[in-house]
């Protein structure tokens, strides 16, 4: 499972360079950072993402659920899907709202104790980041939204937030340009305030990061 998962980061890393290369905003402008200092001196730093106007694509593997709907479909090798797996991919926004680079996110497991969830982020003017962490179970969302009366087939509305990411096990991975050598956590949250009767999601993804620069060990 862990050279599936491999290879679909791989793809996804990929597809957000691809986007990057693409997109509108290839002339790199860089925008200001919306960061602010968090007590042990490290840096906070919010993520945007809204539903559907920022979904780009989504594997269209039976995993996806409602997140494998809107934007467009992508096929995946069948060597990739034996097990679950899906791969989506995005604009992604700072606090403010501005659209600053593009993401990946890759989720796959067989069950909630094995499953596991990476974002690969790429703001072209600043640099790369990954993010890793345990995986939510398979259909959490559909799960929540069950809960709170939601059904397949029927428009729903109202605000349900739901965390992907339990606290605490977020972990920034990897960085490149102004993220390297950066270590730290992330938090993410799914806000939904509607669904379509085909399943369209209406909503927001928020990823929270708190980065630093780990001491350096003495000579």
């Amino acid at each position: 499972m862990k050279i599936v998962f491999l290879a679909a980061v791989l793809l996804g890393f990929g597809g957000t360079l691809a986007g990057a290369h693409f997109a509108p905003w290839r002339e790199h402008a860089r925008l200001p950072s919306h960061t602010t200092v968090v007590a042990n001196g490290g840096r906070a730093e919010q993520f945007l993402i809204r539903l559907p106007a920022d979904r780009i694509a989504a594997t269209d593997a039976e995993a996806g659920g409602l997140r494998g709907r809107g934007g467009r479909a992508m096929a995946l090798p069948a060597q990739f899907v034996v097990e679950p797996l899906l791969v989506e991919h995005f604009k992604l926004r700072d606090a403010a709202g501005s659209v600053i680079g593009v993401a990946a996110r890759h989720w796959t497991g067989s069950s909630a104790a094995t499953s596991t969830a990476a974002w690969s982020i790429l703001i072209p003017s600043r640099g790369a980041l990954v993010l890793s962490a345990p995986g939510e179970a398979r259909g959490a969302l559909e799960t929540a939204l069950r809960a709170r009366g939601f059904s397949a087939g029927e428009a729903w509305a109202g605000q349900l937030a739901v965390p992907m990411v339990p606290d605490g096990d977020g972990v920034v991975a990897a960085g490149t340009g102004e993220f390297a050598g950066l270590a730290g956590s992330y938090t993410e949250t799914w806000t939904v305030a509607a669904v379509d009767e085909d399943g369209t999601l209406s909503g927001t993804i928020e990823l929270g990061t708190i980065t630093s620069k780990p001491p350096s060990e003495p000579q």
